[in-house]
């Protein structure tokens, strides 16, 4: 750029002055070489004038327009403490803006810890059991060396998890479930990194972390200017940098005064000298978050810290003047690669769904960068975002077609076998192969590799760059379509495993396609659309919610009774009862608002009639920086509203309208996003049956759609109408039983009491957390005009 919107100061027309702002084509980050200023290419554009964006993270990301479930408190006891005040009675305070603190980290030596117990030379089978088995999880199920596991700093501890427990007879809320936390061994892996590196990540959220080298004073390590004054911040900041510029400088005259010229210098005393002088420049390795998974169930994981920030697990492996990458999809793929290899290899944060922001800052210096997610059809997918998010021109995907590198080995027959197993064996068999074995499908992913014996060298020779976005042959897709032929089940998309019936129709929710909706007014659209986007957030896919017609806040709240599948204790202050009751009741809705914020929601601060170069800005933002693969767009009739009124006729309306499917439907493909659309029917008569050609406006709606469905009536029940599947063609309805208790819909019809049970409004059977129930005083009473008869299926 000729002249740089950050610079403070006049460039008075010299030409030394000008075009100094670097702005990186393909990712679109930049870089000031006069002021200093860098960012993404969103901040850019806040800067000139887009949509604003605010610091993005991995507990407090987004911009104007799209907001996050994730924002977590560390004032419990005190909530707790002054629940009555601060919500019983009291509107909560809006919220204030505040310098961003850096992101929590775990202690300095909880790693240390968790290595020590793993490699502690008195685990055995009768001593340290639990500890010696994860060893052996590791060496026989996953193949990998101990020395492996020593470099990347693998470990074990113990973990709780909530997990859902049936309630037995006599217990509170006869009937429900509670959750309960379970104790699971668990394999720890760290995410290790430089201070700087963590600086740089803090300074991206607009966060102050001020490291020290390990000469300086240690008394103030933890400080990092939290508790000074915005000019006492920037004055000791600079004061920091001068003494940490001038030590370093000392230090390396003194260096040079005293050591032995490199010439003579032994290898090892060579590795250790520029140690020191890239830890002098850069700072330690410190722990920047600790990623646990259990051996006993998969789906058992979480990060330590909660609300902490984002690295690479194998990080510290990487030289710091490499050049080239392995990223793979987890952590044992990433080992495997090493350990057959010797290349550099780390795996992401959060498998192959994202990457996040604070990642592609440490990935920048990078000439080539090997892509290996699982082979199938998720895996593919994300490996061609990620390559698009961090160069196309720099990135190679491994996708292994099984024609290389096969070996003949067998090597998970011995993982399995002896309690003697150990990395020896698994060496012998990896080179003890029978060639005339039979050749198995291509490794799903690089461990499997491993353990079958495939030369990992080999899998990677075969990586090849992405294809051209707009051409193709079909030498490109070759073994793709051949992979989804023999393996139709890993491309259905994702489904709904609360309507098992409409999934079988749809077969799931496919990135890259568009679905639109339709239904008369009050039929339950929204009610279905949060129910499905529940069910995909619990699977781990990241949801964005545009609601243009309710606010948020009442979405959120019905989200959260679908959630929990019961009534919300609505009323709670007003309720009669004890305040240690109504305090109970309050800890266990604020122990479901917890587990409620871990799901992948975002939610779009937009609201009637809006831009819709802001709503696809704001689609943008999510796709690119949280990596968003399904949106919601509720409904198109509010979201044009604004445009509509300056119309003069209704085909400009619906003119109007066909623009913006067009561009919905553009951007689904181009961003390999599901785009779910509501639009509203043209007024019909009253009962009669909706098609595909009730949506309003013109035929483009259903044209551009890949899948069409219609929430209708016949009178006596509801159902969902499948009108359109471009997917496999199948077309049908499933029934739709409404459930006023949990505000879902279920596909199997509710069996009625042979006596009528009524019960107060927004009182509802108990359901428990943490053993406490969320409903105060449920009572069975005689009908009243203030009672509302529930026997019915449908509140209509």
């Amino acid at each position: 750029m000729k002249e740089c919107p950050f610079c403070s100061k006049p460039t008075n027309n010299k030409p030394d002055n000008f075009y100094k702002c670097y702005i990186a084509l393909g990712g679109g980050a930049y870089f000031c070489h006069r002021c200093g200023a860098k960012g993404s290419w969103y901040d850019l554009k806040s800067e000139l004038g887009g949509f604003t964006v605010g610091g993005y993270s991995s507990s407090a990301a987004g911009d104007d327009n799209i907001s996050q479930t994730h924002h977590r408190s560390n004032n419990n006891n005190n909530n707790n403490n002054n629940y009555q005040q601060q919500y019983l009675q009291q509107p909560p305070p809006p919220p204030q803006q505040r310098t961003p603190q850096p992101l929590p980290m775990p202690h300095l030596k909880l790693n240390s810890i968790h290595s020590s117990r793993l490699f502690d030379p008195q685990n055995s089978p009768t001593h340290n059991t639990d500890e010696y088995n994860v060893m052996q999880y590791l060496q026989r199920t996953r193949g990998l060396n101990r020395s492996v596991l020593q470099k990347y700093g693998v470990g074990c501890a113990m973990y709780t998890f909530p997990s859902k427990k049936k309630l037995e007879k006599g217990d509170p809320g006869v009937g429900n479930t509670t959750l309960e936390y379970v104790r699971s061994m668990c394999v720890t892996f760290p995410w290790l990194m430089r201070q700087s590196e963590v600086q740089e990540q803090e300074e991206l959220r607009g966060a102050e972390y001020v490291w020290r080298r390990k000469d300086d004073d240690d008394d103030n390590d933890e400080d990092n200017g939290a508790g000074d004054s915005n000019d006492e911040r920037e004055k000791n900041e600079s004061k920091r940098r001068m003494e940490a510029a001038a030590a370093v400088a000392a230090a390396d005259k003194m260096r040079k005064k005293n050591s032995k010229p490199r010439s003579e210098m032994t290898a090892l005393e060579r590795y250790y000298a520029k140690k020191e002088q890239v830890e002098s420049l850069h700072g330690p390795y410190i722990t920047r978050r600790i990623k646990v998974r259990s051996i006993e169930q998969k789906s058992w994981q979480r990060l330590d810290p909660a609300g902490g920030g984002f690295g690479l697990f194998g990080w510290h492996t990487i030289p710091h003047d490499a050049n080239e990458i392995i990223i793979t999809e987890g952590e044992f793929d990433a080992m495997a690669v090493y350990q057959a290899t010797g290349r550099h290899a780390v795996s992401l944060p959060n498998g192959c769904r994202s990457l996040p922001m604070e990642v592609l800052v440490l990935l920048e210096r990078f000439d080539t960068i090997y892509l290996w997610m699982d082979n199938d059809g998720p895996g593919r997918e994300g490996a061609e975002m990620f390559a698009r998010k961090l160069g196309v021109e720099r990135c190679l995907l491994v996708q292994p077609s099984g024609k290389r590198g096969w070996k003949g080995c067998s090597s998970n027959k011995t993982m399995d076998g002896g309690e003697n197993a150990n990395e020896e064996s698994v060496d012998e068999a990896i080179l003890s192969y029978d060639a005339n074995e039979s050749r198995p499908p291509p490794p799903k992913d690089a461990n499997e590799a491993l353990l079958q014996g495939w030369d990992i060298n080999e899998l990677l020779s075969e990586a090849t760059e992405l294809p051209h976005e707009r051409i193709l042959k079909f030498s490109d897709l070759r073994e793709q379509v051949i992979h989804e032929i023999t393996n139709p089940d890993k491309y259905r998309g994702v489904p709904i495993p609360s309507l098992p019936g409409f999934t079988s129709l749809i077969k799931g929710f496919r990135r890259g396609e568009m679905t639109v909706l339709t239904g008369p007014t009050g039929s339950g659209k929204t009610t279905f659309l949060g129910q499905t986007s529940l069910d995909l957030a619990e699977q781990g896919v990241n949801v964005l919610w545009g609601s243009f017609e309710i606010k948020n806040t009442r979405l959120m709240h019905k989200l959260l009774q679908q959630y929990m599948k019961d009534v919300l204790p609505v009323g709670l202050a007003e309720r009669e009862g004890s305040m240690e009751e109504k305090k109970k009741v309050y800890e266990a809705l604020t122990a479901l608002a917890d587990k409620f914020d871990t799901l992948p929601l975002y939610f779009m601060k937009f609201h009637g009639g809006s831009d819709i170069d802001d709503v696809l800005d704001a689609m943008e933002y999510a796709a690119y920086v949280h990596d968003v693969e399904h949106i919601i767009l509720d409904n198109m009739q509010f979201m044009i509203s604004r445009d509509v009124k300056k119309m003069s006729s209704s085909f400009d309306k619906f003119d109007m309208q066909d623009i913006a499917i067009e561009k919905f439907r553009k951007f689904a493909t181009d961003y390999n996003v599901h785009v779910t659309l509501v639009v509203h029917p043209r007024k019909e008569l009253e009962g009669a049956q909706l098609g595909i050609s009730s949506f309003y406006g013109s035929a483009k709606a259903t044209q551009e759609a890949d899948t069409v469905l219609i929430l209708q009536s016949d009178g006596k029940r509801k159902f969902v109408d499948v009108k359109k599947n471009r997917f496999d063609g199948t077309l049908g309805h499933v029934p739709l039983f409404f459930e006023r208790k949990s505000g879902r819909y279920t596909e199997d019809a509710p069996v009625k009491s042979p006596t009528k049970t009524v019960v107060p409004n927004g009182v509802g059977a108990a359901t428990t957390f943490n053993g406490v129930g969320l409903n105060v005083g449920r009572a069975v009473a005689s009908p009243s005009s203030h009672y509302v008869d529930i026997s019915g299926q449908h509140p209509l």
